[in-house]
């Protein structure tokens, strides 16, 4: 019985080896084909990217200042409105800066009571 076992076992092996080899040959087939189409679609992309006409250093620059010069021409100066919300911002910047230092150095403090009392004299007062 185990002879037929082993028989059966090392049949469904060989049999499972063969699907997994002939897989990976249909893979690198499937590969190969679509590697040599590439290869087709890019030569003939190429033949017709030889008509393309490379641009000059006079139309980079020209590119160039007309760039800067629509985004200058989009600039307006500040108004009044944009000068008193960047002071208003910077009296709340600076507000919220001492309300952030008193808190913490209220958590300073706090931190250097815990480190200066014995935790057993804290529970102490604590417990009835």
């Amino acid at each position: 019985m185990l002879e037929v076992f082993f028989g059966v076992t090392v049949g469904v092996v060989l049999v499972a080896v063969a699907v997994i080899w002939w897989r990976l040959e249909r893979n690198a087939f499937i590969i190969k084909h679509s590697l040599e189409s590439s290869s087709t679609t890019l030569k003939h992309s190429m033949d017709r990217a030889s008509d393309f006409d490379m641009p000059t250093l006079e139309d980079f620059r020209e590119e160039m200042q007309d760039l800067i010069q629509d985004t200058l021409g989009a600039m307006k100066t500040p108004q009044m409105g944009d000068h008193i919300g960047g002071a208003l911002a910077a009296g709340f910047q600076q507000w919220m800066q001492i309300k952030m230092h008193k808190e913490m150095q209220s958590i300073q403090e706090t931190a250097n009571l815990i480190t200066e009392s014995p935790i057993g004299a804290v529970v102490d007062e604590m417990l009835p």
